[in-house]
C-alpha cells in the first residue's frame, strides 16, 4: 500500500499574530509621531501669536523725516518786520539791529525767589529787557545761589543801552536779552570770569536757554537753540552762536538738519530764505496727526531769512505733574511760537 500523502498546514494563528505585532508598532509609531507634530505645532503657533502680540505692541518709532514733513502748515512772515526781530539775530557793525525790542519788564521784581529773597544785585534795578530772558536768569540765578557758597552774588550791571533813533545799534545788547555780569562780595564789585565758584554759570547757563558772550555775558537764545549748540561743542569740540548760525543756513525744510541731544530731545532745524520782492514768507512748520503743532520757534536772522528749530520729540516722559522734563514753557509757548 502505497504512503499516503499528507497535506500541507500553514499556521495561520501565528501569521495573524505576527502581523498584530507589526500593526501594533506601526500604530505606536503613528501615535508618537502625530504627538511630536501636534506638540511643534502647537510650539510653534504659541510663537507666532508671541511673535504677533509683540509687533503689535511694540511702539514703532517713526522716521523723523517723515515726522517733520508729512503733516505741517505755514506761517506768513512780515519780512519788514519778523525778519529783524527774534532771539536768533546776528548783530554787528555788518548786521545792526533794525528791529525794535517791545514788551520788556523791569529788572527789579526777577532779583528775588518766589520766598522774597534776593538771588541777585543790579546796577539799575529799573532797566528793563524781555520778560522770558528775565525769568531764565532768575530761575538760573536761583539754582545758581541753591548750590553756592560762594559770599558773592551775581550782579546785572546793563541789559539795554541808550541809544537815540539814529544811532547804529551794532551790539547784540540792543535786542533786549543780553545781560552784562559782575560779582558783588560784599561792598565790592568784583570782574566776572565764570571761574571758581561762579564756573557752575557757564557750565549750566544752556540749561535756561543761554549762551556765554565773551567771558562776562550772557545771551538769551532760547532753550532749543542753546541746548543745540551745546551739543555742537560736545559733538565739535567748539561752538557758539555765530557757528550755528552759519550751519543751519545749509539745511531747509526738505532737508533738516536732526539732532538728539544728551536728555533725547530730538531737534529739527532749517533756514528759509526770505521770498524776494515780497512782503511775506510762508514760513513751514510741523503738525502731528491731531493737528496740534510740535513746540518751534522762528527768529529772524537779520538779514535775509528765518532760522526754525521744532522739537519732534515723541513719548516725552512726564514728572509727577505731568510736565515734560524738557518743558518749562507755557501752554500757548508749548504750541509753537513766533519770535517776533
Amino acid at each position: 500500500m502505497s504512503e499516503t500523502t499528507k497535506p500541507k498546514v500553514y499556521k495561520y494563528k501565528n501569521i495573524a499574530a505576527a502581523l498584530a505585532v507589526i500593526l501594533l508598532i506601526l500604530v505606536a509609531v503613528s501615535t508618537s509621531c502625530s504627538s511630536r507634530q501636534s506638540k511643534k505645532k502647537a510650539v510653534e503657533d504659541k510663537d507666532d501669536i508671541a511673535g504677533s502680540s509683540v509687533e503689535e505692541t511694540k511702539p514703532v518709532k517713526e522716521d523723523a523725516s517723515k515726522r517733520l514733513t508729512k503733516n505741517y502748515t505755514y506761517n506768513e512772515m512780515q519780512n519788514g518786520t519778523a525778519m529783524y526781530n527774534g532771539l536768533l539775530l546776528q548783530v554787528d557793525a555788518q548786521h545792526p539791529f533794525k528791529g525794535q525790542v517791545n514788551n520788556t519788564e523791569s529788572l527789579y521784581s526777577f532779583l528775588f525767589d518766589k520766598n522774597g529773597e534776593q538771588v541777585m544785585a543790579a546796577s539799575y534795578p529799573s532797566d528793563e529787557a524781555l520778560p522770558e530772558m528775565l525769568q531764565a536768569l532768575n530761575d538760573m540765578a536761583v539754582a545758581f545761589e541753591a548750590q553756592s557758597h560762594s559770599s558773592g552774588m551775581l550782579m546785572i550791571t546793563s541789559m539795554i543801552p541808550d541809544a537815540d533813533d539814529t544811532a547804529q545799534r551794532a551790539d547784540e545788547a540792543y535786542i533786549g536779552s543780553t545781560v552784562d555780569l559782575m560779582v558783588l562780595d560784599g561792598e565790592s564789585y568784583l570782574e566776572f570770569t565764570g571761574k571758581d565758584s561762579f564756573a557752575w554759570i557757564p557750565q549750566n547757563c544752556a540749561k535756561y536757554g543761554f549762551v556765554m558772550r565773551g567771558a562776562d555775558r550772557l545771551r538769551y537764545v532760547g532753550r532749543e537753540a542753546a541746548e543745540l549748540i551745546d551739543h555742537m561743542k560736545k559733538t565739535d569740540g567748539s561752538a557758539d552762536l555765530e557757528k550755528f548760525q552759519s550751519a543751519v543756513r545749509e539745511y531747509s525744510f526738505e532737508k533738516p538738519w536732526f539732532v538728539t541731544t544728551d536728555n533725547g530731545t530730538e531737534y529739527a532745524s532749517y533756514f528759509v530764505a526770505a521770498e524776494e520782492g515780497t512782503l511775506t514768507t510762508s514760513v513751514p512748520v510741523p503738525m502731528r496727526d491731531d493737528e496740534s503743532s510740535y513746540p518751534y520757534i522762528i527768529s529772524g536772522n537779520n538779514a535775509d531769512g528765518y532760522i526754525v528749530i521744532a522739537d519732534i520729540t515723541e513719548n516725552k516722559e512726564f514728572d509727577s505733574n505731568n510736565n515734560s522734563a524738557a518743558d518749562s514753557k507755557t501752554e500757548s509757548e508749548a504750541e509753537g511760537e513766533y519770535l517776533l
